[in-house]
């Protein structure tokens, strides 16, 4: 008998989450697992022994609580012996982890990551905690193989209380790890509709949770509701928490104070995101943390691109407020509607805009708001909602208050970014021009201001988007001198590799593209893009094995790109590989059933399984779906013409040839032009066929003598056929030879010298006369 491949288990959570004799949780959340009273129930397996165990509750420290505990488990038995796995992931851990910074080996340096917080006008993409992850994915099954060759199980806990970084990674890892080489134990009490639970659906399978047992026994005399202040809200424990809400308000607010002091004073990592928040909120005097602590924890959370957490950090700082409005409340206003914006629910951050502007006659506060409202209106609301004219008359308001600003290099600052953001409404509504003299106009104004060395992330995000005006325009030369001078001043910033691949390939420079490619790639936690567009590159120079290597890579990052798998499983029908192509294309057509590049690639898949009907129905689909798609017109028409439907046919052919007047659908269509016998039309579409494709497809002269020939020009036939037969070079005979002297024996009765001359022509590699 062989046993199965082991699969990932998700586990029912106890209630249990800390031990009540160290329930503050003061070591790291990741720890030496402990088996004991682990059992088995019902019909359900025991979940395996974990080897680490990490907690993810983000009272605690969170975002990442769970993931980077587990990297602070990690990375310490990677340093020294495998130092090139760090160095390879440095972005990931320093994301996951800051505090690992000294352990790892030459860390990129961006501007974005240095800029200080007055200075940032460039912040991470939503998709960024997405790419990290299958970074640390990618760094954790190097490590089980270097370093627990055997194999190793990790156990996430409190999964139902963690921060979505925490989810987001523990969904990635459950698809990305072989649970042969990294097995997870997943604790969750359901299956939440979102990343995790679908992944905990396809790659785990259902585990015994561990045994309640007895309750635990307490350390005698035991200050129960201080066990439960010390395990920072986190015990589930009912006996502890019946303890603490028994207890004195007054009293209970002086323990979280005494608890976020004692917090403080440690500084353990991310606990400042976590557990120092909760103690402040219920201490004494909140709003005095609301206005320093919650505000920094915001604005921590992102600046890392950690939105979810700071949109939650935002709204429990303005609700200590009460009724009072001081500054912080309005800027953890602004970053709700900024998280919300960022995150893709635009429409819902309009009434915190709406209250800046009702709430507050501060100029700064109403510029920024309108400036959002700009940004709302050209970028993150749903396409349908998209307004370029309310952009733009935001983002004028927006320009007014900042030129007005009383301090001369504030108002140079802030001039210049909000000219640069009425730059983007202007490239959304197609006005060139006016976008790239509103950069030009931000440049000048920042170069005559500022120093050499100040302000270094925000000029280099105006050359940066002038590059890509500029390339809009067509102007790839100088599109890629911006490029080449923000790489020159942020040379580990991947981004500006990848979009200048993009503008070197415009401009014809195909290896210096796929350096940069590589680099972007090297420098980049992993993205889907750059090996898409990369694949893209290396289809077009011959190289098949590597794009379709590339494309690999980006179906695993991105599985839900339809893109991806239309141009996979293209590349693989040219390959041959028809069984792969075709899983391509039903799990793209899975995704989204009215795909009309999927729907024509199935019908060509079909079509050479012989299968005619369904083959047509799938050419069909695709022309409804997308009646300006002109290969579902070309390959429907080849089935209508091979079936004999020669005027469905040439319909086909001509709404092919109305979208894309190209010489080789002249040429297809001349074809069931003559058997139709529309002679005069076949005849029109091989004078335009036959001087751009002649020297490649001989064979479009013999086809335009057949049709001068039935046109009774004999002479221009004949020409045609001489020019056909003198096409083939030494050793090489046209398939038609034998039928073109055969008709000119009945075009020249008795003379048998023309046909007999054509055979010696190309038996003898000689040119010869009709």
């Amino acid at each position: 008998m062989t046993s199965s491949p082991p699969r990932h288990c998700w586990v029912a959570s106890t209630g249990a989450t800390a031990d009540p004799a160290d329930p503050a949780g003061s070591a790291d959340p990741a720890a030496p697992a402990d088996p004991a009273g682990s059992v088995t129930y019902g019909d359900l397996p025991p979940a395996p022994e974990p080897d680490i165990d990490v907690r993810c509750h983000r009272r605690l420290r969170g975002p990442y609580t769970g993931g980077g505990a587990l990297l602070r488990a990690v990375i310490p038995e990677l340093a020294g012996e495998h130092d090139e796995f760090i160095a390879a992931r440095a972005t990931e851990v320093i994301s996951l982890a800051p505090d690992l910074a000294p352990q790892v080996p030459i860390a990129p340096q961006t501007l974005t990551a240095l800029a200080s917080r007055a200075e940032r006008t460039r912040f991470y993409s939503v998709a960024r905690t997405l790419r990290v992850s299958h970074g640390v994915a990618e760094l954790l099954t190097d490590w089980a193989r270097a370093v627990r060759p055997g194999g190793t199980v990790i156990r996430f806990r409190e999964l139902d209380d963690a921060d979505p970084t925490d989810r987001e990674l523990v969904a990635v890892l459950l698809r990305r790890c072989d649970p042969a080489v990294l097995r997870l134990v997943v604790e969750t009490d359901g299956l939440a509709d979102d990343e995790l639970g679908q992944a905990l659906r396809t790659y785990a399978d259902r585990a015994a949770p561990e045994a309640a047992g007895t309750p635990r026994a307490l350390p005698e005399g035991a200050d129960l509701a201080q066990l439960f202040i010390d395990a920072d809200g986190t015990s589930k424990d009912s006996r502890l928490m019946a303890a603490y809400e028994a207890s004195d308000p007054a009293e209970r607010a002086a323990r979280h104070s005494a608890r976020a002091e004692l917090l403080a004073e440690r500084a353990e990592p991310g606990v400042s995101l976590g557990a120092h928040l909760y103690h402040l909120e219920h201490g004494t005097d909140p709003a005095a943390g609301a206005g320093t602590a919650f505000v920094d924890a915001c604005e921590s959370c992102f600046d890392s691109g950690f939105y979810e957490a700071a949109l939650e950090i935002s709204q429990r700082g303005r609700a200590l407020f009460g009724d009072a409005r001081p500054k912080p409340y309005w800027n953890l206003t602004n970053k709700i509607g900024a998280c919300l914006s960022y995150l893709r629910r635009g429409e819902k951050g309009f009434s915190y805009f709406a209250e800046l502007r009702s709430g507050s006659t501060e100029p700064e506060i109403h510029m920024n708001s309108c400036y959002m409202m700009a940004m709302l209106y050209t970028r993150h609301l749903p396409k349908g909602m998209h307004d370029e004219m309310r952009a733009l008359e935001w983002v004028n308001t927006a320009i007014a208050i900042a030129d007005w600003n009383p301090d001369p290099h504030r108002r140079v600052f802030v001039g210049a970014f909000m000219r640069n953001a009425k730059a983007l409404v202007e490239l959304h509504r197609a006005d060139l021009d006016a976008a790239l003299a509103l950069v030009n106009d931000a440049i000048a104004m920042t170069d005559e201001d500022l120093g050499p060395d100040e302000q270094l992330l925000h000029r280099s995000v105006l050359r940066y988007n002038r590059a890509q005006i500029l390339a809009a325009r067509g102007d790839h030369d100088g599109s890629l001198a911006d490029y080449d001078l923000v790489i020159s001043r942020d040379p580990d910033y991947g981004d500006y590799y990848f979009e200048r691949a993009g503008g070197r390939r415009a401009n014809g420079q195909f290896d210096a593209a796929l350096a940069d490619y590589a680099e972007a790639i090297r420098l980049s936690p992993p993205f889907h893009e750059a090996h898409f567009n990369r694949a893209d590159l290396l289809r077009e120079l011959g190289d098949e094995e590597a794009a379709l290597h590339d494309l690999d890579y980006a179906a695993i990052l991105d599985p839900s790109h339809v893109d991806t798998l239309v141009n996979r499983a293209d590349l693989l029908m040219a390959l041959g590989e028809i069984e792969q192509a075709t899983a391509d294309v039903e799990a793209g057509l899975a995704l989204d059933s009215k795909n009309a590049n999927l729907l024509c690639a199935q019908g060509t898949l079909l079509a050479e399984a012989e299968e005619v009907d369904a083959a047509f129905s799938s050419f069909t689909a695709a022309l409804e779906s997308d009646p300006s798609f002109v290969a579902a017109w070309v390959n429907r028409a080849v089935l209508s013409y091979s079936a004999g439907r020669l005027p469905e046919a040439v319909d086909d052919l001509d709404h092919a040839v109305e979208l894309a007047d190209d010489p080789v659908l002249r040429g297809n269509r001349a074809l069931a032009l003559y058997d139709l016998g529309a002679y005069e039309r076949a005849l029109a579409d091989l004078d335009i066929a036959i001087p751009a494709l002649a020297d490649e497809d001989p064979e479009l002269l013999y086809r335009r003598g057949a049709v001068r020939l039935a046109l009774g020009e004999t002479d221009g036939a004949f020409a045609d056929w001489r020019d056909h037969l003198a096409a083939y070079g030494e050793g090489e005979a046209s398939p038609f030879v034998e039928e073109i002297a055969e008709r000119m024996r009945e075009f020249v009765p008795g003379d048998g010298e023309s046909a007999t001359g054509v055979r010696e022509s190309v038996s003898s590699g000689r040119e010869g006369t009709a």
